[in-house]
């Protein structure tokens, strides 16, 4: 896929929240996708799908309310719809059969196989794999989750480390890659150095972020700021994570 092409649209149909998280967080970062709409149900989806007319539609094969995914892919198929369909789901070999009979394009466990469904999905030998937000997606992005978190009740913990360019890059690709699907990597925008932001809901890894950062050398410094007991805004859990890793709050 061409960089300047018209990016390929695609409607999300998975009940699960936090699997849906997950998934667009990695769909965020392939160039030339576009996420236009999200489903959890059998009726939402077909709407949804009917209205967008989006180039490819990912499907979980359990929906809720006791929805099927392959009720949908007939009914889409049934209508007529001619994009793309990739079915998600933990259990691929006892489903394969009836699934490409109904008309999918590909079936995908959805935890061993995201990376291959990508590359059929976007026409890729190899889809470029995940990399840190700048700092315009960043703050976007974790806005979103802010959100999402004081409307779940959910916790969420950010951690800035600041340190040299040189050697915060490094451990910026092995955390965007080590951490939970849904959680945020991103740089933030600073004239003084670099400093990268990680984002968790309901994440326990501050002791590997830190085991990780001192790993790479004294001269990283990692500071932390948690929702709600530290601050209830992205901006606010951002620049008290930052002045902490900079020694300038406890």
């Amino acid at each position: 896929m061409q960089a300047n092409a018209t990016p390929l649209t695609v409607v999300l149909v998975e009940d699960s929240f936090t699997i849906r998280r997950q998934l667009l967080q990695r769909l965020d970062t392939v160039p030339g996708l576009r996420v236009v709409g999200e489903a959890a149900d059998e009726a939402t989806a077909l709407t949804l799908i009917g209205y967008l007319q989006p180039d490819a539609v990912l499907l979980d094969l359990s929906l809720a309310q006791g929805g099927s995914g392959i009720a949908v892919l007939k009914a889409l198929r049934k209508q007529g719809y001619r994009g793309q369909v990739h079915v998600l789901s933990h259990q691929t070999e006892a489903y394969r059969a009836a699934v490409l009979a109904a008309g999918a394009d590909g079936f995908f466990d959805k935890a061993e196989e995201l990376e291959l469904m990508l590359r059929q999905l976007t026409g890729q030998p190899e889809v470029p794999p995940p990399r840190p937000f700048d700092a315009a997606a960043l703050h976007e992005r974790l806005d979103q989750m802010v959100r999402l978190a004081v409307r779940d009740g959910s916790d969420l913990v950010v951690h800035v480390l600041a340190g040299s360019a040189e050697a915060l890059q490094p451990l910026a690709a092995r955390l965007i890659t080590g951490l939970d699907g849904g959680d945020l990597v991103g740089w933030l925008g600073t004239s003084d150095g670099a400093r990268l932001c990680i984002a968790q809901i309901d994440g326990e890894d501050a002791p590997p972020l830190a085991s990780r950062a001192e790993l790479q050398g004294s001269a990283l410094r990692l500071g932390r700021a948690q929702l709600p007991d530290d601050a209830l805004s992205a901006g606010g859990l951002v620049t008290l994570a930052e002045l902490r890793a900079l020694g300038r709050l406890p």
